[in-house]
């Protein structure tokens, strides 16, 4: 499923902070909610009124590695890794093990003029919304 050019609505996130949804329009106007599940960390940059994904990343085992340790360490140190102190980079490397073991998964949703979601989660779901 693709959603370039859709619009990110809202994210809506449980008092736990483990479950967290992110509602989209697609560009046909179809409704649909990315529910993350068992949520470890969640980073959301310069949401604004107006949200138009420009690229949306999915990393789980098995699948394309490019990107993965670069936004492993902007979510877990809010740096490069050629900025990050030994220890926070040894805790960024970890969340890209376990992503590579299928232990964890993460996203990342880019939106026109900056904004941005990155999250680590056990699971995803892909619920289409109002039938």
């Amino acid at each position: 499923m693709r959603f370039m050019e859709s619009r990110l609505l809202g994210i809506q996130i449980d008092e736990t902070g483990h479950e967290v949804v992110l509602s989209l329009r697609d560009t046909e106007g179809v409704k649909f909610a990315l529910q993350l599940h068992g949520v470890e960390r969640l980073l959301v940059n310069e949401v604004r009124q107006q949200n138009v994904v420009e690229e949306m990343t999915h990393w789980k085992r098995g699948g394309e590695a490019e990107g993965l340790r670069d936004v492993a360490f902007a979510l877990m140190t809010g740096a490069p890794e050629k900025d990050c102190a030994p220890q926070l980079a040894a805790v960024a490397r970890d969340v890209v093990d376990r992503v590579t073991r299928g232990e964890i998964e993460l996203i990342e949703i880019s939106a026109v003029f900056g904004a941005q979601v990155l999250a680590s989660f056990a699971s995803m779901t892909i619920a289409r919304q109002g039938l």
